[in-house]
């Protein structure tokens, strides 16, 4: 799920960085952090991911309102209809609006009601222009935000204390206006204070929550975004408010490990490993890296285009890892300085201790493939590759990015012989579609699979259906015995194009994984770089493949879960190349896995919008495939339809190709 914090031009920059910062340290790896703007905000299938929507403080300014009215009816919606929605550093006045009823009377009724973002050089009085959020089951309020008066720089010198709720006391924090609640208002139900200031005998509420529809809100006229300088009690004080909120409101944050500020973890050393029955992997990749004898020359230097990477022997690991872990201690937050990466090479079919590795056996996971890989009748001698898939292996326990480190290191993705697998069991930069950052909470499965193919076995307009067979490998895989088993295996889906969903025993469809391809064209042959990120052991809120079992099964391994894709995959992959990319060996057994036959979609770029219904996939390009459902005009004929592009939801932005 995603926690958007909208970044338009009218936020305040440093409370605006502020916001991500605190937010980020206390929801990742549970929520994706991300912003959005005021177009994406009107236009973009937000909602349906969308767990928290936070409005940082916004800039001193004569405009009336930041947002237009189609965003403030998005966000009315959003709310209303069950969403969160949080509002830092910014005062909220609370009225109880007079409406006419039935009968002509005055009285007072429900709304809660309006939050309307003014300005705070402007009138804020009218509620035309303000973002209202209407609650049609109770007392009517109105609830207008009123942007702080003071400029970024006079703010920083106003600080006050609050107390919270549980009589706590919160220091140095920065007001920016107080929430204005009259009297006749102050015993609603729905409205729950969540701190006061301290600073005279009747104390002003500083943040208060508020049941809207069958949603909620909070606001806070303190800035509890902003850091407290100087004092770490303070500091850990300001988030552990922030945190309060963000429970009240139902998210659910990772479990404090103690009251220490957090420690941003950096990479660590990477293994190179090949499988232990297949004799020259290592040397194979060494030669063709034209990397010497790290016997004789060590370390080996090698320079990339996006990274560096220092190569070791085998002997030196103990020395590198120790050294590595006192290294990062003084490295910055800034990713570019997180040069270089430091391989550890396991040559003569040798795999690295558990204690270099363990929260992902290296030793285990071999065994598991070599199992699978017997039981689904894979290859044992290749002639179009030196080994198979999964066999030649690096793994670290923290990388920036998968798939950043074979897709934007041109050397690697040149010379590396493939297929080469690259593993992580924690990300630091991690890339999902489009603009999209990909979690890395513990539990998850996180590769880059690399391939290489000439262009004469695989026709360039075949390769879109790459992503599709490589879903289809692993809701196969996880209905094997080692993983789910295919009673729970029957409830990982396919979402076209790229995500795996799990069906719960509610009934509920959440994501499990995606899947991301890059490729790069040259020389009659391409290179494809496979990203995927699957939830296997990751714990609420998050859904993994172990919440899908039922009665106390073991839960699944992540070596094993590995080795199950890897060969499933292979096997696909063969018999796809031998069909020269032809999907259709696989199309009725990937309708049968995914989410989609027979699902009503609205197709929005037509006039008026059209109602269709999903039948497959095309053959040819990989375009999703419709009817129009009948007895509503037009023509009976299929229509083929493309995503619009949007990082959120691709089916909910279909766009009808042309002809």
């Amino acid at each position: 799920m995603n926690v958007l914090i909208y970044a338009g031009p009218d936020t305040a920059p440093t409370p605006l960085a502020h916001t991500f910062a605190s937010l980020r340290t206390l929801l990742a790896p549970n929520y994706a952090v991300q912003p959005i703007d005021q177009k994406a905000l009107q236009t973009q299938p937000w909602k349906a991911s969308c767990a928290l929507l936070a409005l940082p403080p916004f800039k001193f300014s004569s405009t009336p309102s930041p947002f237009a009215p189609a965003t403030r009816a998005e966000i009315q919606k959003f709310v209303a209809g069950g969403g969160r929605l949080l509002a830092l550093g910014t005062g909220v006045r609370i009225a109880a609006r007079r409406v006419r009823g039935a009968t002509g009377v005055s009285a007072l009724s429900t709304q809660l009601a309006s939050i309307g973002i003014a300005s705070p050089a402007a009138d804020v009085s009218p509620l035309a222009d303000k973002l209202t959020l209407e609650d049609e089951d109770a007392e009517r309020l109105a609830f207008s935000l009123v942007p702080g008066s003071q400029s970024e720089q006079d703010v920083k010198a106003n600080t006050t204390s609050i107390r919270l709720g549980d009589g706590s006391q919160l220091e140095g924090v920065l007001r920016a206006g107080a929430v204005d609640i009259p009297q006749t208002v102050t015993s609603y139900g729905r409205l729950e204070p969540l701190a006061h200031y301290t600073s005279n005998d009747s104390p002003d509420v500083a943040g208060i929550k508020a049941s809207i529809g069958r949603g909620a809100a909070a606001f806070w006229s303190a800035h509890i975004e902003a850091p407290v300088a100087d004092h770490s009690a303070h500091e850990q004080a300001r988030l552990q408010t922030l945190r309060m909120t963000l429970e009240t409101l139902g998210l659910r944050l990772p479990q404090q490990a103690s009251h220490e500020p957090p420690i941003t973890p950096r990479p660590t050393p990477q293994i190179l490993t090949g499988a232990p029955w297949r004799v020259g992997v290592i040397d194979t990749i060494i030669r063709a890296l034209e990397i010497p004898d790290l016997s004789s020359v060590a370390p080996y230097t090698l320079k990339d285009r996006h990274d560096t990477f220092v190569f070791h022997p085998r002997e030196a690991s103990g020395r590198v890892f120790a050294e590595q872990r006192e290294a990062v201690k003084t490295l910055s937050d800034d990713p570019e300085t997180w040069n270089p990466k430091h391989i550890v090479v396991y040559s003569d079919n040798a795999v690295p201790p558990n204690d270099l590795t363990p929260k992902f056996d290296v030793g285990t996971y071999y065994e598991e493939l070599k199992a699978a890989r017997v039981k689904h009748g894979c290859r044992e001698t290749y002639v179009d590759s030196p080994w198979g898939v999964g066999e030649a292996l690096l793994y670290g326990e923290i990388v920036t990015s998968t798939q950043t480190m074979l897709d934007k290191n041109t050397r690697l993705l040149d010379a590396l012989p493939t297929p080469f697998l690259s593993l992580a069991s924690t990300q630091l930069t991690g890339r999902g579609r489009g603009a999209n950052v990909w979690l890395s909470p513990p539990g998850c499965l996180m590769f880059s699979l690399l391939l290489r193919v000439p262009l004469a076995a695989l026709p360039a307009q075949k390769i879109v259906f790459i992503q599709y067979l490589f879903a289809l490998a692993v809701a196969d895989a996880c209905r094997s015995d080692g993983v789910l088993g295919d009673e729970a295996g029957s409830r990982v889906r396919i979402k076209w194009p790229n995500d795996i969903y799990g069906i719960t025993q509610e009934g509920e469809k959440n994501k499990l994984g995606g899947i991301l391809v890059n490729t790069s064209f040259g020389a009659g042959k391409v290179e494809v770089v496979i990203g995927c990120g699957l939830n296997v052991l990751n714990d609420p809120p998050i859904l993994s493949l172990a919440q899908l079992l039922r009665g106390g099964r073991a839960p699944p391994t992540m070596e094993r879960t590995l080795a199950a894709i890897m060969t499933r995959f292979e096997r696909m992959w063969d018999d796809f190349l031998s069909a020269r990319g032809s999907f259709e060996p696989f199309m009725d057994l990937y309708l049968e896995r995914w989410l989609h036959s027979d699902q009503e979609v609205t197709l929005t770029t037509v006039t008026p919008p059209r109602k269709v219904r999903i039948v497959g996939i095309t053959p040819d390009h990989g375009l999703l495939r419709t009817l129009p459902e009948p007895g509503r005009g037009g023509s009976m004929e299929y229509i083929d339809l493309q995503p619009d592009g949007n990082s959120f939801d691709l089916l909910a932005g279909l766009i009808k190709t042309k002809v």
